[in-house]
């Protein structure tokens, strides 16, 4: 042991290369204990979940896609409707409308919901166990909702060797989720008494097809049904910051539909391998039976323990909740947020008192370490931002998509890069306010961040308040400390809760947000504070080695180099693209559209030499997004129709009403307004819709009616104007046509079509 120049104790190197591996596998184990528990074999006892039993019904109904009003889709039906009746179930399939708007899109269609009820013996409040059975045309849907399904499946299967629970319970395969959350709309709608009987639902998703099945979304003032999840399953993940993160990503499920409709609920989901999410690789073969194994796990044990409870409308506000190493739930009150808030204040002041009493501390030092913070978030983040922007400018054709391996040794490099000039930041820092002052500036600065947080999102605050709040106690300990031993153990266990939150925390927001910008800067903001409050320890073990910036940035450079070799598109990472045939009716014509922003070697065979790309109205269907385009063989395809029924006043507002079809039987029925068209109600085939009333936008009307009858489809405009408007009416169907004079060739192994490609469009404009 010896002493640094302020007298204070610094550990001999071998120490610190012990604490520097210490903390590396302390975040792999925090890493690792996300994992997902091990399958349980079918032989295991008929009382217990098993996802390899539950695999069985997923080869029967996620071998093909089965979009909403496919042949498929009715295959799937009809087989979920025989497991649930051959578990004694009362079983109905239900035929409604659904339809939900976004903006001013709205999507309405025809869907089958499966409803069985398995009755409790005081005939309460029920549990509903709810999934979707539909997929999206792209893909098989095994994890997206089959897992959902196949769990729903065997959870009831284990509930039934069992004396019948209190409660009803209820089962929802809904149709249509796929398509704007179709099914659970036209059931909330069809039975509002029975969904006021209902006491809790329990919605299991999908956002790829591995990974834990977090509890990603609560109702509002959940605070008694939190505290009822973490009593009551055994694999309880889940964090209060998943829903803040949730709801700036461009996702939706059916939860939605019954948060909105005030239910109480949990929303499960696992989102790894999110490369997966939507295409052909949603595959039996490519799902993780360990994700369904959790939902299972969790589904018995909640639908056990909510089926025996006399469920009332148990609303408690809000609590605070995440998962400390692994599945271990903490969760409290809002009121500890702000006696944290007192705690670490009350930890700074002492850390000051104690600092300027041993002559550690000065003010001006400290100023000095609040504005490292700032040089440390420019440096860390400038250096992450950069390292990403030259990246995926290098990458801009083969950066792969979703949580692969290359992106996250990419990830690992550009934040590599940026450790790399915070540690010449911190070591310049150190040699001007000392290293003391630089701790205790960059504390205070990550104390004001943590009230920041603690105010605009209580929800978010743990993952500030309790790094901090250890950071400064460890902070203290080391002051007082002549020990190095002592200096250094406290300090070590001070940063622990800052690997264990924190580390396992980004690793989560990498897989939902990906590798992109706002992940960067956010994943950035994150180390820098974490850099923050570990200070004491890190400038203990690393700021004053030469080695340290040098031996980071030369694993960053390597991490970069291995993740850029990597970023190859194969049959397992293929590349996207797109390729639509468009008919435009009034003009006669056809063209290739392509949403891609190059031609590759595959869609040039549609696009060829001649395409241009710019803004093509008369083939989007008026929009005036970029698109490639090029003209394309003419096909005798039949052209949708919209014929006015009636046309009368009502109040001072004109009731237009429409027949509209589609002869050539597409899947999806289309309507799009101009922006000025003041649209007050909408009745789609008898189901009244309501349009609120809202500011002037330059967003056209955007009308999509998914499996529409063959007779065709009524639809009923109530307008605040009397002027006559033109509109653009087709139909979409999914698959590129077949041409007797022509052949293209297939589509690649290492390629796979995005959600809005090999369709086929045809469209014309009506006045009406």
């Amino acid at each position: 042991m010896h002493s640094t120049q302020d007298g204070t104790a610094e550990a001999p190197p071998s120490v610190k290369v012990i604490l520097w591996l210490a903390l590396l596998g302390v975040a792999l184990l925090a890493l690792s204990e996300t994992r997902p528990p091990r399958v349980v074999e079918a032989a295991a006892p008929t009382e217990q979940f098993s996802a390899a039993r539950a695999k069985i019904h997923l080869d029967k109904i996620a071998r093909e896609p089965r979009p909403l009003g496919s042949a498929a889709n009715h295959r799937a039906r009809d087989y979920l409707v025989q497991q649930l009746e051959s578990l004694g179930g009362e079983v109905r399939v239900e035929r409604t409308v659904g339809v939900t708007r976004s903006g001013r899109q709205i999507n309405a269609g025809t869907v089958h919901n499966i409803v069985a009820r398995f009755p409790g013996t005081a005939h309460s409040r029920a549990v509903m166990l709810v999934a979707h059975y539909d997929s999206v045309p792209q893909g098989p849907g095994a994890a997206d909702a089959g897992a959902g399904v196949i769990a729903i499946l065997e959870t009831v299967r284990a509930l039934r060797t069992a004396p019948p629970l209190q409660n009803d319970l209820l089962v929802l395969f809904t149709d249509g989720e796929e398509e704007g959350l179709l099914g659970a709309a036209g059931f909330v709608e069809d039975h509002p008494e029975l969904t006021a009987q209902v006491g809790v639902v329990l919605n299991f998703e999908a956002r790829g097809t591995s990974g834990p099945a977090m509890m990603f979304e609560t109702s509002t003032d959940s605070g008694w049904l939190v505290r009822e999840f973490a009593r009551a399953a055994p694999y309880p993940m889940a964090a209060s910051l998943g829903y803040a993160v949730y709801e700036y990503l461009p996702n939706d499920t059916d939860m939605t539909v019954f948060r909105k409709a005030g239910l109480a609920g949990l929303n499960f989901a696992f989102t790894a391998t999110f490369q997966n999410y939507h295409t052909r690789l949603d595959t039996p073969e490519n799902l993780d039976l360990r994700s369904v194994q959790h939902f299972g796990d969790n589904a018995v044990a909640l639908a056990r323990h909510f089926g025996d409870l006399q469920l009332q409308d148990e609303r408690q506000p809000d609590r605070v909740y995440f998962n400390w190493i692994g599945s271990r739930l903490i969760d409290y009150p809002p009121q500890g947020v702000w006696l944290l808030l007192v705690v670490s204040a009350v930890l700074f002041v002492a850390v000051i008192v104690i600092g300027r009493k041993k002559h550690l501390l000065t003010y001006k030092g400290i100023a000095g370490g609040v504005g490292g913070f700032l040089l440390l978030l420019f440096a860390l983040g400038g250096g992450a931002y950069a390292s990403w922007w030259i990246t995926t400018s290098c990458l801009v054709d083969e950066l792969l998509f979703g949580d692969t391996r290359s992106n996250k040794l990419l990830l690992l490099g550009c934040l590599g890069v940026g450790a790399a000039l915070a540690v010449l930041v911190q070591g310049g820092l150190m040699g001007r306010v000392g290293r003391y002052n630089l701790a205790a500036g960059t504390s205070f600065a990550a104390g004001v961040v943590a009230l920041a947080v603690s105010l605009w999102s209580p929800d978010a605050s743990y993952a500030f308040q309790w790094p901090l709040v250890s950071g400064l106690a460890g902070f203290m300990v080391s002051l007082t400390s002549k020990n190095s031993s002592v200096a250094s153990a406290a300090e070590f266990c001070a940063a622990l809760p800052a690997v264990l939150i924190l580390v396992p925390l980004n690793y989560f927001l990498f897989v939902a947000l990906g590798f992109n910008a706002i992940f960067v800067v956010v994943v950035s903001v994150f180390a820098t504070f974490f850099v923050a409050v570990t200070s004491p320890l890190l400038l203990h073990i690393g700021a004053r080695s030469r080695w340290t910036a040098p031996a980071v940035l030369s694993c960053a450079l390597l991490s970069l180099a291995a993740g850029v070799h990597l970023s190859r598109f194969s049959p397992d990472h293929p590349r996207r693209n797109s390729i639509v045939y468009v008919l435009n009716a009034d003009l006669n014509e056809a063209q290739w559209i392509s949403y891609d922003r190059e031609p590759d070697a595959w869609t040039s065979q549609f696009v060829g030499e001649d395409r241009r790309r710019g803004s093509n109205p008369a083939f989007v269907l008026g929009q005036t997004r970029q698109v490639i385009s090029a003209e394309a063989p003419l096909l005798p395809l039949e052209v949708p129709t919209a014929t006015i029924v009636s046309d009368a006043m009502e109040a001072g507002q004109r009731r237009l009403t429409l027949r509209v079809g589609s002869p050539r039987a597409a899947s999806v029925l289309l309507m799009r307004f101009a922006p000025e068209v003041n649209l007050r109600r909408l009745v789609i085939n008898g189901r009244p819709y309501a349009i609120d009333t809202e500011p002037a936008t330059q967003t056209p009307w955007d009308f999509r009616y998914h499996s529409a009858p063959p007779e065709g489809l009524e639809v009923e405009l109530l307008l605040a104007s009397t002027e006559p408007f033109t509109a653009w009416v087709g139909d979409r169907s999914v698959g590129l046509p077949a041409f007797p004079e022509k052949s293209y060739q297939p589509r690649p192994e290492d390629q796979m079509p995005t959600m809005s490609s090999d369709m086929v469009v045809i469209a014309r404009q009506y006045t009406f």
